[in-house]
């Protein structure tokens, strides 16, 4: 929106047409790299080896060590007190 206000605010004519075009397309752009960004999230997938021998993935948004013992809940992953 601010990009086609100040495109609409340059040139005359067509050429005004045009940058407001431009500056709101721009404007789109440069807001939609923003929401990305500010959206973005990091999320691990853990491979648990299971005591049977078979193997789980487990999504989190913590990393956890290779090698850490581990007890999975309901989905999530909590490190195991020997």
């Amino acid at each position: 929106m601010a990009g086609g206000l100040l495109g609409h605010q340059m040139g005359g004519g067509n050429g005004k047409a045009a940058l407001t075009v431009l500056g709101a397309l721009g404007g789109a752009f440069a807001g939609n790299e923003v929401e990305k960004t500010a959206r973005a999230t990091t999320e691990y997938e853990v491979q648990v080896r299971m005591e049977d021998g078979s193997v789980r993935t487990v999504r989190q948004s913590q990393p956890i060590a290779a090698g850490t013992h581990v007890r999975v809940n309901n989905g999530s992953l909590s490190v195991a007190s020997n």
